[in-house]
C-alpha cells in the first residue's frame, strides 16, 4: 500500500499540497486525544494506531485547506483514491516520525509550544502581537479546541526536531551549489528548419467519400450532448430587482451620497507595437530588437496603417488585433508606457518607449477628458443598483415563503404566481454546462441532472448571487447531428490532418537529406531556410515557436551540433533541429546569487536525506492497512 501511495504522490495533488504546506502544517494533521474510545482502527504503524476518526479529521482539514487555496479543485479530485491515499500516507509518516522521536528521547516543552503558537502570524493583531481572541476565533473556524490544537502543535514541534536532526549534518558545498545554478541557468540556441502545415492547405483536396468516412468514424465528436430544460425561480438580487420600487428621491439621495464615485477619470484609447527584449538577451539580440523597432517606427511615421504594422511586427499578445489596447486610465499600465501614452496627442504616434517588456510604439486613437457624470447620465444605472440592494435584503424572506409552499406540495409555477415572482422555463441546455450557466457546484449540478422529469428539488440550490428553486421539465438524450450541419467542420478536420501529415513527411524528407550520404549538398540546398532561435531555458518555451518537452530535452542533451535524430512537432509547425550553442549561466548572476543557491542546494540535499530516512523507516516498520476499502 505504501508503494501505491508513493506512486500517487504526484501530479495535481503534489502541486496543491506544496502550495498549502504551511496551512497543512498548522491545521491538517494530528488527532491526539480526539478519537473516542473504541473508534475503529483504520491502520497500524508498529505499536501505534490510526483511527477512523483521526483519518476523517485529517482528511477534512486537508480538503478544506486545499479548497481555500485552490478553488478550482473539484470534489471528485478530493474524493479520489489518490487523494485519500495521500492523506493516509501523511498520517503514517507522522506516526513513524513520532515513534522515532520516542526512541531517541526527543520531546517538546509547553514553553516551546506556547512560543511557537505565539509566533504564528495568523494569530497576531495589526501591531504584530499575539491576540488570544484572534487565536480562539481561528480555532473555532476549523472546529478545534485549544487543547486539541496545542497537543497537535507540540507533536509538530517534535516531528520538526526529528527532521532537523536528520538533515542537520547535510550542507552543500559551493561546488554543488554552482552545479545546481549552472544547470538551472544554462540556456541553448537551436538552428532549425521550419515546415508549417498551413503552407500545404492550398494543395489539399477532400472527397465526399473521405467526408462520410471521417464522419462515421468520429460520431462522438458530432453528437450533441444530453440536454435538459428546467423551470426555475431565482432568488438573486438581479432576478428580484424588477419587483422593487425605486423613487426618484432615493436615486437623488444615492447620487449625492456617492458623488465621488460619479467622477470619470481621464482615459485614452490606444494601440501599440511591441518588440520584446529581456535583460538576459545578448547585446547582439538587443541591437537587433532596437533596429527592428526603429524600422517599424519609420514605416508608421511615413503613414503606413498602424494596425497592419502591429499585426506584422508586434510580438505582444495584442498583435492579432492590430495592437488594440482598448480604453485605459492612469495606473493601468507600467509607468514608462503610461507617461508616453498620455503625453501623445490624439491621432499621433509616440517615439520609441522602453519598458521592462521591450520597445514600444504607441498610437493614441481617442481621448476622454476627466469628467463628472450627471444625475441624468447615471439615473437608470442607479435605479437598477438600488433595486438590487433592496432585493438583496428580501432574498431570505421570499425564499422562506417559497420553501413553505414547495414543501406543502405546490408546483414551481404555482409558487411563482402566488408570491408574484417569475418562473422561467429555460431553453434546452447541455446538462454538462449547468455549473457554468447557473454557477452551481458540481454536486448541485449532478443533483439537478438526476431529477426525474416533472420533479422539483425539495431544497434551495445555491447559485451565483443567491439561490434558486428548480424543477426538471424535459430530458433530451444525446443526438447525432446531421452531416450537412457539420460538413465544414469535418472538411476542416480532414484538411488539418492531411496538412499535418504532409508537414511531417516534408520535415522527415529534409532531415533524411541533411543526415544522409549527400549531407553536404543538402546543407547548401537548405541553407537559406535555416533559422536560429533566441536562447531558451529548460522550461522549453522557444520564442516564436512554442513549447515542446521532447525538443527541449534533446537540445540540452545534444553532445555536438549535428542535426538531432528526430523531427519535432510544435504547436504550428514541424522542426528539423540541431544545437547551435550552449549559453552558460551568467557569472555575474552567480556572484550576486551565490548565497541563495548555497541555501537552495543545502535544502535539496536535506530533502534527499529526509526522503531516504523516511524510506528506511517505512521499510523497517510493520504497517497494516486494516480497512483498505476506505481508501478506494
Amino acid at each position: 500500500m505504501l508503494e501505491i501511495m508513493r506512486e500517487n504522490a504526484s501530479g495535481w495533488i503534489v502541486k496543491i499540497l506544496f502550495a498549502i504546506i504551511i496551512i497543512v502544517f498548522v491545521f491538517a494533521f494530528g488527532m491526539s486525544g480526539l478519537a473516542p474510545t473504541g473508534d475503529p482502527v483504520l491502520a497500524t504503524v508498529n505499536d501505534q494506531v490510526v483511527t477512523r476518526a483521526e483519518y476523517e479529521f485529517a482528511y477534512q482539514r486537508m480538503a478544506e485547506a486545499i479548497g481555500r487555496s485552490n478553488p478550482n479543485v473539484t470534489s471528485a479530485q478530493l474524493q479520489s483514491a489518490q487523494f485519500k491515499q495521500m492523506v493516509m500516507g501523511e498520517l503514517i509518516s507522522k506516526k513513524l516520525l513520532l515513534g522515532e522521536a520516542e526512541k531517541l528521547g526527543i520531546g517538546a516543552s509547553d514553553k516551546e509550544m506556547i512560543e511557537g503558537i505565539a509566533a504564528q502570524s495568523m494569530f497576531k493583531d495589526k501591531k504584530g502581537a499575539f491576540n488570544k481572541n484572534i487565536y480562539q476565533a481561528a480555532l473555532r473556524s476549523i472546529r478545534m479546541t485549544p487543547a486539541q490544537f496545542e497537543a497537535d502543535f507540540k507533536q509538530e514541534i517534535i516531528i520538526e526536531k526529528v527532521k532537523q536532526g536528520v538533515g542537520s549534518a547535510a550542507s552543500a558545498t559551493p561546488a554543488q551549489a554552482r552545479q545546481l545554478f549552472d544547470w538551472v541557468g544554462e540556456q541553448v540556441r537551436i538552428d532549425y528548419i521550419q515546415v508549417a502545415p498551413k503552407d500545404f492547405m492550398d494543395t489539399v483536396t477532400v472527397s465526399n467519400d473521405e467526408i462520410k468516412a471521417y464522419f462515421m468514424a468520429n460520431q462522438e465528436r458530432f453528437t450533441a450532448p444530453a440536454q435538459v430544460r428546467l423551470r426555475v425561480i431565482s432568488f438573486t438580487p438581479d432576478a428580484l430587482a424588477k419587483f422593487q420600487t425605486v423613487t426618484d428621491d432615493e436615486i437623488k439621495a444615492y447620487y449625492e451620497a456617492n458623488s465621488k464615485l460619479m467622477q470619470q477619470p481621464e482615459q485614452i484609447h490606444a494601440r501599440h507595437i511591441l518588440v520584446m527584449i529581456k535583460d538576459s538577451d545578448s547585446d547582439a539580440d538587443k541591437g537587433k530588437a532596437k533596429a527592428k523597432i526603429e524600422e517599424v517606427l519609420k514605416k508608421a511615421k511615413a503613414g503606413e496603417d498602424f494596425a497592419s504594422l502591429a499585426q506584422e511586427y508586434s510580438e505582444g499578445p495584442s498583435a492579432p488585433n492590430g495592437g488594440e489596447l482598448g480604453w485605459f486610465g492612469r495606473g493601468a499600465m507600467v509607468p514608462e508606457f503610461e507617461k508616453a501614452a498620455f503625453d501623445t496627442v490624439t491621432g499621433d504616434i509616440s517615439g520609441l518607449v522602453k519598458t521592462q517588456f521591450g520597445w514600444h510604439i504607441i498610437k493614441v486613437e481617442e481621448r476622454k477628458d476627466a469628467s463628472t457624470q450627471t444625475l441624468d447620465d447615471v439615473k437608470d444605472e442607479l435605479r437598477t443598483k438600488i433595486a438590487q440592494e433592496k432585493a438583496s435584503e428580501k432574498i431570505t424572506e421570499q425564499l422562506d415563503q417559497a420553501m413553505d409552499r414547495l414543501i406543502s406540495g405546490m408546483t414551481i409555477e404555482e409558487i411563482a404566481k402566488e408570491l408574484k415572482l417569475e418562473a422561467v422555463t429555460t431553453e434546452p441546455m447541455p446538462a454538462l454546462f449547468l455549473t457554468q450557466i447557473f454557477g452551481l457546484s458540481p454536486e448541485a449540478a449532478k443533483t439537478v441532472q438526476d431529477l426525474a422529469v416533472g420533479e422539483a428539488h425539495k431544497a434551495p440550490i445555491a447559485v451565483n448571487g443567491g439561490y434558486m428553486l428548480v424543477e426538471k421539465v424535459e430530458d433530451i438524450p444525446p443526438t447525432l447531428m446531421s452531416l450537412d450541419k457539420v460538413k465544414s467542420n469535418v472538411v476542416g478536420s480532414i484538411k488539418k490532418q492531411k496538412c499535418d501529415e504532409m508537414a511531417q513527411n516534408e520535415a522527415e524528407k529534409i532531415h533524411a537529406a541533411l543526415t544522409g550520404t549527400n549531407a553536404a549538398k543538402a546543407a547548401k540546398t537548405y541553407a537559406k531556410r535555416i533559422k536560429t532561435s533566441k536562447p531558451f531555458g529548460r522550461q522549453g518555451n522557444v520564442a516564436g515557436l512554442g513549447q515542446s518537452k521532447p525538443l527541449t530535452e534533446a537540445a540540452f542533451s545534444a553532445e555536438d551540433t549535428a542535426w538531432l535524430p528526430l523531427v519535432y512537432t510544435m504547436p504550428n509547425s514541424v522542426l528539423v533541429v540541431r544545437l547551435n550553442e550552449r549559453v552558460p549561466a551568467s557569472e555575474d548572476a552567480w556572484k550576486e546569487q551565490k548565497k541563495f543557491w548555497m541555501e537552495q542546494a543545502t535544502q535539496n540535499y536535506r530533502k534527499e536525506m529526509l526522503a531516504s530516512f523516511m524510506d528506511e523507516l517505512s521499510k523497517n516498520a510493520k504497517i497494516d492497512i486494516v480497512q483498505p476499502e476506505v481508501l478506494q
